[in-house]
């Protein structure tokens, strides 16, 4: 299965949930994957919902959703999933889990935050896992009642090994891993030894490419067009021959002051043979400019289509 993530529609972050719908399928695809229910349904309608799962099923689409952001230390964050629950975290996810099930939808990833929030937040990144991990915790009968599992996303703030640790704490019914390649590169990892990692755990997985550039005091990553980029999808993709596949044509271009002391001491442990890895990637494009706009991630989407996946 091949899908699309909605806001890697040409116009995507505009569109009806049905006109998404009908988008993916144009394109030929076989999913689509709603940024949140939300964008289902702003009211959370049971009867739009329902009407966004008819329309998937006369295309013959499957279908999914992210869940939001989800980190109790960091309320703020979380707030479109706090309002569902009147004012309660837990209440907001089990209610958002009950209304994906009515439509099968029951594999939605979330995130924890951003990258900043790892290293600037008032609240320690341990104590934000912690707080995480406790809330999915109490989640999780609801999560078994509904036959439901969340999805841990590799996000430019989490290393994969946090991930696992979390899967393992909380249980692998309850909690999964959706791997994107292009983000555990921030956190100094091989995209091929990442996977290998959350392999037991993953169920989905996400599809476009990047590079690393030298920058002063460091590398960045730019987004590439598939193929063009640096992500090994032939290692990747036979570790994990049964995760859905969607694409997602990502915006974010992250800096790595890897040759900053504190910066690297503030960083989770790294096998060395990993960091060589993505320093080598750097070293490969150089300093030289960066061909692909930045700016307009859905113009990778025609290569992405075309290439398709091994």
């Amino acid at each position: 299965m091949i899908g699309i993530i909605k806001s890697s529609l040409p116009g995507g972050r505009n569109l009806t949930a049905v006109e998404a719908l009908q988008a993916a399928a144009k394109l030929g695809l076989q999913g689509l994957l709603f940024n949140s229910l939300f964008d289902v349904s702003p009211t959370l309608d049971p009867a739009e919902l329902a009407a966004a799962r008819a329309e998937a099923n006369r295309l013959g689409l499957e279908i999914s959703s992210m869940l939001g952001i989800v980190n109790p230390a960091l309320p703020a964050r979380s707030q479109p999933i706090v309002d569902a629950g009147g004012g309660d975290m837990q209440a907001g996810i089990e209610r958002l889990v009950e209304l994906a099930a009515g439509i099968d939808i029951r594999d939605m990833f979330f995130i924890i935050g951003m990258i900043e929030d790892r290293f600037e937040a008032d609240v320690s990144w341990q104590a934000q896992l912690d707080g995480v991990a406790e809330l999915l915790c109490r989640c999780a009968p609801a999560l078994r009642r509904n036959g439901s599992k969340l999805l841990l996303k590799t996000h430019e703030e989490i290393a994969t090994s946090e991930i696992v640790a979390l899967v393992e704490r909380i249980g692998a019914d309850v909690l999964g891993v959706a791997f994107d390649p292009v983000n555990v590169l921030c956190r100094l990892e091989d995209p091929v030894a990442a996977a290998r990692r959350v392999a037991p755990y993953a169920t989905q997985l996400y599809v476009d490419d990047a590079v690393m550039r030298f920058q002063e005091n460091g590398i960045r990553r730019f987004l590439a067009p598939l193929g063009e980029g640096f992500v090994d999808w032939n290692g990747i993709r036979p570790l994990l021959p049964d995760a859905k596949v969607w694409i997602e044509m990502h915006a974010g271009q992250f800096a790595m002051p890897v040759f900053d002391r504190h910066w690297l001491k503030n960083q989770p442990p790294v096998a060395v043979e990993e960091f060589a890895s993505v320093l080598a990637m750097a070293a490969k494009f150089g300093t030289r400019q960066v061909p692909w706009d930045q700016a307009a991630p859905v113009a990778r989407l025609t290569q992405a289509l075309r290439r398709g996946l091994p």
